[in-house]
This record gives structure tokens, C-alpha cells and sequence, in this order.
């Protein structure tokens, strides 16, 4: 399979490149700033005999973003399966919230999954897959994060309608509402942070990369073929 995956420089992208390149998907890996750690990925994915390509995608873009998407088709070819990974955060009340930073949050974590996911279903000919990683703050608004609860909420949504719009043409579309995952972005929380909330998990402990990589796998793979429009919480039963 021909798999494309949007921030793949961070924690959580690379976890599933790593998963995929095990399953012996072929990958292209979209960034936006750290060419350096896509570049890495690459070359350790090479291990695995993958065939692998990265590439530059700046979401906040759009005429630029679907242009690269464009020459992304032609060079690596239709893709198979879409992970919209990409993310970022933005912490503080709505009061000091600005809306270059509203925005920037917006463009990376929603109009990113709205550009990629219709360009990869125009280009999924023979039907695919399209993931999304949402969180569980997306249904479990948080205070001071309401630009990421927000746009998190957004591409929820959207995974259920685009479902609806493409499951004809053999295409599934899914997210996954991961908990609180160990990654760097979650490493501002204190030691004394992280234990508060895991206590009150059924699984008491924080997620993993693989865990969410786990899930991927799954809605990705041949036994999800009749799943579409679903959210699924990888939380520990938050």
C-alpha cells in the first residue's frame, strides 16, 4: 500500500510511519519545519526495505498546500491511505487567545485534514482509507484550550460528513481520539500533572505513541473495511 502521512516529524506520525513501514506500506512523509527529524524518520525506515519520500506541505498555505499535494500524486503515485497527524497546540485563556494564533492552530489541525483528505479521496481511485488524529478533548472541551478543543471538535465533525460523502466510492473515513499520549508535546505537564489524571483512568497510565499506532494499523488495515464515520477513543477509558 501507498500511504501518506501529514506531520510526520512529530511523536505521533512517526510512531505510525514506523507501523505502517512494518506492514511494508510504501510512505510519503509530510512536514512543515523539522525536515531534519522527516529526513531521520526516512532513513530509519529504510531498515524495513521501505520505499520512502518526504516532502514539504504547509497547510497554512492552501494554494501552495494543494499544489504540493498535487506534485505529490504524480511523483509517488495514488495513495492508498491518508493519516492526517499533524498538530499543534495552543494553551492560555480565550481573554490572551490572538487570532493569528486561533488561526495558525486552525490551519494545522483542521483546514490541514479538510485540504489533505479531499485531495487524497479524489486520488484514492480504487477506494483507501483516510485517518484523522483527533483527541478526546475534541467531545471533553478542556479551559484554556479552546482554540485546540475547538479545532479538534472541527475535524470530528468533518470525519463524519466526509464519510458519508465518499463511503460509495469505497473510501473510509475515521478518526481517533487519542488521550493523553506520552509525546513532547504533553511533556509541559509535571510529573505531579500526569499522575493526577492517570489515576482516575480505567488503565492507570499514560498512552503511547504505539498504542495509537496500534489503532492506525487497524482502521487502516483489510478488517476495517465496513468501518466508517466512527471516532475511537485510544484513552486508557477516560
Amino acid at each position: 500500500m501507498k500511504s501518506v502521512i501529514t506531520g510526520a516529524s512529530g511523536d505521533i506520525g512517526a510512531a505510525i510511519a514506523r507501523a505502517f513501514a512494518r506492514r511494508g506500506d510504501s510512505l510519503a512523509l509530510l512536514y512543515h519545519a523539522n525536515e531534519k527529524a522527516a529526513r531521520a524518520l526516512a532513513d530509519e525506515l529504510a531498515a524495513y526495505g521501505a520505499m520512502v519520500v518526504v516532502k514539504k506541505v504547509d497547510f497554512e498555505d492552501a494554494a501552495a498546500a494543494e499544489a504540493a499535494l498535487d506534485e505529490l500524486a504524480r511523483t509517488f503515485g495514488a495513495p492508498d491511505v491518508l493519516v492526517n497527524a499533524a498538530g499543534v497546540s495552543e494553551v492560555g485563556p480565550v481573554f490572551d487567545t490572538t487570532t493569528a494564533a486561533w488561526d495558525h492552530v486552525f490551519a494545522v489541525n483542521a483546514r490541514a485534514v479538510f485540504l489533505a483528505s479531499k485531495w487524497a479521496a479524489k486520488n484514492m481511485y480504487h477506494g483507501g482509507s483516510i485517518l484523522s488524529i483527533s483527541s478526546i478533548w475534541g467531545s471533553h472541551p478542556a479551559p484554556c484550550e479552546a482554540a485546540y478543543t475547538a479545532s479538534k471538535a472541527a475535524v470530528e465533525s468533518f470525519t463524519r460528513s466526509f464519510a458519508r460523502e465518499v463511503g460509495s466510492l469505497g473510501v473510509t473515513v475515521n478518526a481517533i481520539a487519542a488521550g493523553f499520549i506520552d509525546t513532547k508535546m504533553n511533556a509541559r505537564f509535571s510529573a505531579e500533572e500526569k499522575a493526577a489524571f492517570t489515576e482516575n483512568l480505567a488503565i492507570p497510565r499514560l498512552g503511547t505513541t504505539e498504542d495509537v499506532a496500534a489503532a492506525a494499523l487497524f482502521l487502516t488495515g483489510d478488517g476495517a473495511n465496513y468501518i466508517t464515520g466512527t471516532i475511537l477513543n485510544v484513552d486508557g477509558g477516560y
